[in-house]
């Protein structure tokens, strides 16, 4: 199994805060993108609404908990933190995610809400023969 490196972010199991949402802020997934042979970045927006103005959420800032596991059930998160979505970013969350080669499962959290399971994996060392 392989082990995480580095996270923007010190990994943490704590129960976030209430927060107060129309609904599901995850309806519009997650993705992940720009890797390296180190990691990738993961992302996702809330917008419980996305039609609504600001998505449907409050002009609150919300704290949004990233998780990384070697499994998509994260019986162990390998890496992990907190990211804050702010109004001005419209409510967007950018996480890098410092990991080993491999596939990775990744998720957020927001109150109550899970977001859908992404899986990604970092670029090839520029070293590392590829398969054509």
């Amino acid at each position: 199994m392989p082990a995480a490196v580095t996270t923007t972010s010190a990994a943490t199991t704590t129960t976030l805060a209430p927060v107060e949402l129309a609904g599901n802020p995850f309806t519009l997934g997650v993705a992940s993108g720009d890797p390296d042979a180190d990691g990738v970045v993961l992302w996702t927006r809330l917008a419980p609404d996305p039609l609504a103005v600001g998505g449907g959420m409050p002009t609150d800032d919300v704290p949004v908990l990233w998780e990384v596991s070697a499994t998509d059930d994260f019986a162990e998160i390998a890496s992990g933190g907190t990211e804050l979505a702010t109004a001005g970013r419209g409510h967007s969350v950018h996480a890098i995610a410092g990991l080993e080669q491999g596939e990775w499962f990744y998720r957020f959290r927001v109150g109550q809400y899970t977001s859908p399971v992404g899986s990604t994996r970092p670029a090839p060392a520029a070293d590392t023969p590829v398969a054509q």
